[in-house]
């Protein structure tokens, strides 16, 4: 009786789910968007690593707030011979593996060809134990060109299309930086770009005692510890700032001149960022809801105005409240359920063509639409419904037979 009620009124339904549409169109959207931006950064941040602890002179997140910045600038900053001391202490049997980073920016050039302000990253070759490296070509380095610091690279898509035009068949050829030839024992598979920028692709990876050799300095360096798997980063993290504490030869009151940083950190502070973002983004969708909400609550009032007489007559023939109530109710209910089918729908269709389109660019980021946003966005507009269609409905369980009739 509900749904021959709402299709005798075609114009009167569409309008109404319109309003609903809108709504949930905006709610659902909103969600997306903002899930799928932490996903994406999420996954670059995966990209660092897992179960890995970085030692800097820097925290990333979840220090101290009150720890004054020219503190962290004036620690030192990790030294390769920490590496090997730390190999020496009681942890290195919780450990998987130790890599020491530092980078410099330079001009990479090949023959006539030069890429101005390239990223250039000394890795010690434990690197790929830390992260999964994905190759085009090639391989990267091994312990002995790591301890004698040959000058071999390993280079981004990016930096390979500037320089060569392509991103293949470039194993064996040389580059130039620092007035020295590197020969390319590798190419990076292209990860197009990303929310903050973690890829190799605009980078040019060689061995650190090279990258020491080559510029004679030590830029951005960090000590980088991973775990073993059935140990995890919580089990080693204590044990890390004393074995640190001991090689600095730091005094048991004095502060830690060092930071231990863990991925958690930053998983933690997009978290909290993004729930801050989902309140502020349920807050303006509920707005536009709202007003869909308006609309649904008027076509009822209107319907069971126009429906007074046929109300009286149900009940005289034997009708209860109850089924009065239900009957009002279920059509509020389908008109927003419709409206929200059909807002869920634009959403998808909307991700799918931008996830068309931005799969024919570089961009790694993706729109996605998860389930639990579908459910939330149907759960809105039955429960929008309700609401609305609440006091239309319980004025027509109400009427009093006789005079509904006359009406």
């Amino acid at each position: 009786m509900a749904i021959t009620a709402l299709v005798s009124n075609k114009l009167r339904s569409l309008l109404s789910v319109l309003g609903i549409t809108i709504g949930i169109f905006s709610i659902v959207l909103v969600f997306t968007l903002v899930d799928s931006l932490e996903m994406n950064i999420r996954n670059s941040i995966q990209s660092l690593g897992k179960n890995v602890i970085y030692i800097d002179k820097w925290q990333w997140a979840g220090g101290n707030k009150d720890y004054p910045w020219w503190k962290y600038l004036s620690r030192p900053d990790a030294k390769f011979s920490e590496v090997k001391a730390l190999k020496s202490q009681p942890i290195y049997q919780l450990v998987d593996a130790i890599s020491f980073t530092s980078q410099d920016n330079t001009t990479i050039k090949s023959g006539d060809v030069s890429v101005d302000n390239i990223n250039v990253t000394g890795h010690t070759y434990e690197f790929t134990k830390i992260e999964t490296i994905e190759l085009t070509e090639g391989r990267f380095f091994n312990e002995f060109e790591d301890i004698n610091g040959k000058a071999v690279c390993l280079i981004g898509y990016n930096v390979a299309m500037g320089l060569f035009n392509q991103n293949q068949h470039l194993v064996g050829k040389t580059i130039t930086m620092y007035g020295k030839q590197v020969e390319i024992i590798g190419v990076f598979k292209n990860q197009g770009d990303n929310l903050i920028n973690f890829d190799f692709d605009d980078k040019v990876i060689v061995p650190i005692k090279f990258l020491f050799y080559a510029n004679n300095k030590i830029d951005g360096a960090n000590i980088i510890v991973k775990a073993k798997d059935n140990v995890g980063v919580d089990a080693i993290y204590e044990e890390l700032r004393g074995s640190m504490r001991s090689i600095r030869r730091l005094k048991p009151l004095e502060e830690d001149n060092f930071s231990l940083n863990k991925i958690a950190y930053l998983s933690e502070t997009i978290g909290d960022f993004f729930k801050i973002v989902n309140v502020f983004g349920l807050i303006i969708g509920l707005f536009s809801l709202l007003v869909g909400g308006f609309g649904v609550a008027n076509i009822m009032f209107v319907s069971v105005k126009e429906r007074t007489n046929i109300i009286g007559i149900q009940k005289a023939l034997g009708a209860r409240n109850g089924f009065i109530l239900i009957n009002f109710l279920t059509e509020a209910v389908v008109l927003s359920l419709l409206g929200g089918i059909i807002g869920i729908s634009l959403t998808w269709g909307i991700a799918e063509l931008v996830n068309l389109m931005l799969s024919h660019s570089e961009s790694a980021f993706r729109l996605v639409m998860t389930w639990g946003n579908v459910f939330n966005g149907l759960l809105f507009s039955a429960t929008i419904g309700i609401i609305a269609g609440m006091i239309p409905a319980y004025k027509a369980s109400r009427l009093v037979p006789v005079e509904a009739i006359r009406s």
